[in-house]
């Protein structure tokens, strides 16, 4: 795992950090990571942070940094507390496409740390389903989160976006609309 004070931090991009300038009011991931390993409740801080780590289909180098040390903060929380956690985790294995992939420009040491946590996070979100409670689309969203860490991100991505829903114009019910 990439120590917090590595000087390579910075040079890791996001969303708000290209080519090591960042941009205006955008997180150091470290500093973030340091505040959430000493206060993991924080769900607004994540919140706020794991959207410049990986959205909009991507997973920028500084998240697969990042994962080891969100899995290792998931470790330490009860199952009914880790559920954003372990979702970011699969949302950047589904943005990489294949199994355990990651730039290929990046350092062999944040690679094979990224691939050393994906099983723990895997073996972590079974037992949150297990044994945590979850509304719908929470589930949703932490199936394609497993379906991403066994491999299928194309399956992944469909249980990601699967929350497309219509009313049943007979019964009332709710329905998956599909695409014409």
């Amino acid at each position: 795992m990439m120590p917090l004070d590595d000087p390579r931090w910075p040079a890791l991009d996001h969303r708000g950090r290209s080519q090591g300038q960042g941009v205006p009011g955008a997180p150091f991931v470290p500093d973030e990571l340091r505040h959430l390993m000493a206060h993991p409740a924080d769900g607004e801080r994540f919140v706020d942070l794991w959207p410049y780590l990986c959205s909009e289909g991507t997973a920028w180098p500084a998240a697969y940094a990042a994962v080891p040390h969100l899995v290792a903060i998931a470790r330490g929380l009860p199952a009914d507390g880790r559920d954003e956690y372990l979702y970011v985790v699969g949302l950047v294995a589904m943005c990489s496409g294949e199994y355990g992939q990651a730039p290929a420009d990046l350092p062999h040491d944040i690679t094979h740390a990224y691939r050393q946590a994906l099983p723990e996070a895997l073996t972590l979100l079974a037992e949150t389903l297990a044994t945590a409670e979850h509304d719908q689309t929470m589930t949703r969203y932490l199936l394609a989160a497993v379906a991403a860490l066994k491999g299928h991100s194309d399956y992944a991505e469909i249980l990601n976006e699967l929350d497309v829903f219509a009313e049943c114009q007979s019964c009332g019910e709710p329905m998956l609309e599909l695409p014409e």
